[in-house]
């Protein structure tokens, strides 16, 4: 059976749960502004050399940022590898 809360916890609920839309909201918005803004150069350069490309030199416009995806997956499993049994 749930148990009926008082004014105060719906009260903090509510900022909650408006504090976590609006940070889902900034999330979207950065993304759909950086795809927007992105996609020019993107077009220009072709998405397989831009995803899959090694080396980021504007001087010789040349931009592939896998080594920056590979860098956020190395930084998702490796806190995943120590949060996971500390939290655990």
């Amino acid at each position: 059976m749930k148990k009926k809360s008082t004014p105060i916890e719906a009260i903090f609920h509510g900022i909650f749960l408006f504090s976590g839309l609006l940070s889902v909201l900034f999330v979207l918005g950065i993304t759909v502004y950086l795809v927007v803004s992105g996609t020019p150069a993107i077009a220009q350069i072709g998405l397989p050399e831009f995803l899959f490309g090694q080396t980021w030199n504007p001087a010789k416009e040349r931009y592939g940022i896998l080594p920056f995806i590979l860098t956020s997956v190395y930084g998702t499993l490796g806190a995943l590898l120590i949060g996971f049994p500390v939290g655990s």
